[in-house]
């Protein structure tokens, strides 16, 4: 029994043990196991070629990745999961790539140098699974373990490739293989810590690597718990055509929240900490239908009595974000509990990734709600250094206001007639930003507009927060879908007027707010494609044949169409190749070699026209025997004893006599 075998095992079976304990399934881990034990039966090993080698592992890739798109995940998002999906198929197709690698008779000797390097992989992509307390020490030991079998694994197989004459050690020798000992159990150590504490920078570094333009972890800036000023517009400077949400209704969606901020200093906009759980409803009210996936759960935030309701089926990039407009009273979604912090923001972290999610929004508008007064008096906060001549402002824009309905009117007027709109803004250092804005008025973006807005309305006592989400605007003409991409992030303020309620204040000047154009027709298409995908995923996860057969008409046509090019592109691509092949073995020929098949060609030609074909296998001389006309079959013999005479003037006055006789042979009208 090979030792590296054995150690190769043992590895694998690390691999197997990590990804079956942290993401708790068992079928496959185990079926692994298994597999890699039957190896050691030298008559199930298979010798693989090249060629072979890479149509499997191509093979296993498509596999894999079809698992990914099209069948719902083994694990709950709910529970101790893997955040990132496509990590979990890579790192399934990894291991059975090392599978595939111990059942290679080339290795029956020793695996290749390639197999530990393939498991580091697998540990990487299993470190995307959300771990903590006992279970991240268990992930730590096991890539512990893992690292410090690689060594051994080396060691083994390198006697094995290159035996070498025992001789007697120096204690030296064994003092440099115990410090590489402790080195290996220090990296790995080492490494099993940077894995779970810096899993959030390696995501980051791994999100930039595999979505350059749209700047990793950046395009989530502005819907997190802080917003300083500036982050948002990150989004227009990387990935600024990136689509966030797509969003499904006869009504043009308009502002969808994504977080509200109560309290503002040092240049940053912090939210509320606390959520309360939205209320589950067996039964929707009245008039009310879910369109998304069959096994999802209804929640209620607030009066949900209407007749007539519009709904929103939201696609939605941001995981736990439910983005929605102002007064979303209720939500249909695959998940097990929603949240709402004071501010009426939705989130959910059991909600699964990749299903969307319905609103149901009366289209008209409810009586509101009276809000308590130590809420307003929070949206009422100032920063404790704000600059006199900002108060001082404040009275100049609200002068002769009385009602916050007048001051919410005036301040949009201020902003939209007084400031210019631009995409970023030079603050001279050592200066408040907020105060340059509102003081110097230079140009500025959408985050500088709501936060000044935000100030004036606090100093002139009218209630309000500040909100960051997109406008859904633009719209796909071929799917009927509404899009927000990184472009259509945005900053807005909201008001509490106590005739209105809640009352959405738009300050930044019309150049700046998201605009209504879309793409061209070209790119419109491809994205109404890619979101068909999306919908065929889903429904076949939900087992939902008849929406997904209706989701799949385009794309089973486009798979159809992109086959049927396949066989012709290969098809002429071999013919093309038959063709040239052909010609260059025919230019190898001498010439009166080449001028007789051409003959001959013309001769089949003239003779096919009157349903006379040579048969697979016959000879020239058989066929000449078949004909009638005693010119033609004259003219076959002739040919065939011409065939193989030297290049000499012999040859060259039978090549004339053969196309004299072709040129006779044309000339009758029957033969």
């Amino acid at each position: 029994m090979n030792a590296q075998r054995t150690i190769a095992f043992t590895m694998i079976s690390l691999e197997c043990a990590t990804f079956g304990i942290l993401s708790e399934t068992l079928f496959f881990p185990f079926s692994i196991i298994v597999l890699a034990a039957l190896s050691y039966v030298p008559l199930l090993r298979y010798q693989f070629s090249r060629r072979q080698v890479f149509w499997t592992t191509s093979m296993l890739a498509i596999l894999f990745m079809a698992k990914y798109m099209m069948y719902q995940h083994e694990f709950g998002l709910d529970r101790l999961a893997i955040r990132t999906p496509l990590a979990y198929a890579a790192a399934q197709f990894v291991i059975t790539v090392q599978l595939r690698q111990m059942f290679d008779r080339h290795f029956d000797r020793f695996l290749p140098n390639s197999f530990p390097l393939f498991g580091i992989v697998a540990y990487i992509l299993i470190g995307d699974i959300l771990v903590y307390g006992s279970k991240g020490r268990y992930y730590q030991v096991l890539v512990f373990g893992y690292i410090l079998l690689t060594g051994v694994f080396y060691q083994w197989g390198h006697p094995v490739r290159k035996p070498v004459k025992p001789e007697k050690k120096r204690w030296s020798v064994y003092v440099f293989r115990s410090g590489i000992f402790v080195v290996i159990c220090l990296m790995g150590w080492l490494t099993a810590t940077g894995l779970d504490r810096y899993e959030r920078e390696l995501d980051q570094l791994y999100y930039r690597l595999i979505e350059p333009r749209a700047g990793g972890l950046t395009s989530r800036a502005g819907f997190s718990t802080i917003s300083r000023l500036g982050s948002l517009s990150k989004q227009f400077d990387a990935g600024a055509e990136q689509i966030k949400l797509r969003v499904q209704s006869t009504d043009e969606p308009g502002y969808f929240r994504g977080r509200a901020f109560v309290q503002f200093f040092n240049s940053e906009w912090h939210s509320e900490i606390g959520n309360h759980n939205a209320a589950i409803i067996a039964v929707p009210p009245a008039g009310v239908q879910a369109s998304v996936p069959q096994d999802g759960t209804w929640f209620q935030i607030g009066q949900a009595q209407s007749s007539n309701w519009i709904e929103y089926q939201v696609w939605s990039e941001e995981a736990g974000h439910i983005f929605a407009p102002l007064n979303t009273p209720l939500v249909y979604a695959v998940a097990h509990s929603v949240q709402y912090d004071s501010q009426d923001i939705l989130t959910s972290r059991s909600m699964e990734s990749g299903f969307p999610y319905s609103l149901y929004f009366p289209r008209r508008q409810l009586p509101h709600r009276p809000e308590p007064e130590p809420a307003l008096k929070r949206l009422l906060q100032l920063p404790y250094n704000i600059s006199p001549e900002i108060q001082k402002l404040s009275h100049e824009v609200f002068a002769g206001c009385h009602t916050p309905a007048a001051k919410i009117e005036r301040v949009q007027a201020y902003f939209q007639n007084g400031y210019e709109y631009e995409l970023g803004i030079s603050i001279p250092p050592g200066v408040d930003p907020i105060t340059y804005f509102l003081l110097e008025k230079p140009k500025a973006h959408c985050e500088y507009f709501a936060s000044g807005t935000a100030l004036l309305l606090r100093l002139a006592g009218v209630p309000c927060r500040y909100v960051t989400g997109y406008v859904v605007r633009e719209r796909n003409h071929y799917d009927q879908y509404w899009v927000a991409r990184n472009r259509h992030a945005h900053a807005w303020v909201e008001a509490w007027d106590p005739e209105r309620g809640w009352v959405t204040v738009e300050s930044t000047p019309s150049a700046g707010q998201p605009e209504y154009y879309a793409p061209s027709g070209t790119r419109q298409y491809w994205e109404s494609i890619i979101g068909q995908f999306a919908r065929l995923k889903t429904a076949l996860q939900q087992g939902q044949w008849t929406l997904a057969l209706a989701e799949a008409q385009l794309p089973l046509m486009l798979l159809v169409l992109g086959v049927v090019l396949w066989f012709v592109l290969r098809w002429v691509f071999y013919f093309i190749l038959k063709i040239v092949q052909e010609r260059a073995a025919f230019k190898k020929y001498p010439v009166h070699i080449q001028e007789l098949h051409l003959l001959l060609a013309q001769m089949d030609r003239l003779l096919a026209k009157q349903k006379l074909v040579r048969k697979p296998g016959e000879t020239l001389m058989q066929f000449s025997r078949r004909i009638q006309n005693q010119a033609v079959s004259q003219w076959y013999q002739t040919y065939a004893r011409s065939r193989f005479m030297a290049e000499n003037e012999s040859a060259t006055v039978l090549v004339m006599q053969l196309r004299q006789q072709l040129q006779e042979c044309r000339g009758q009208k029957k033969l």
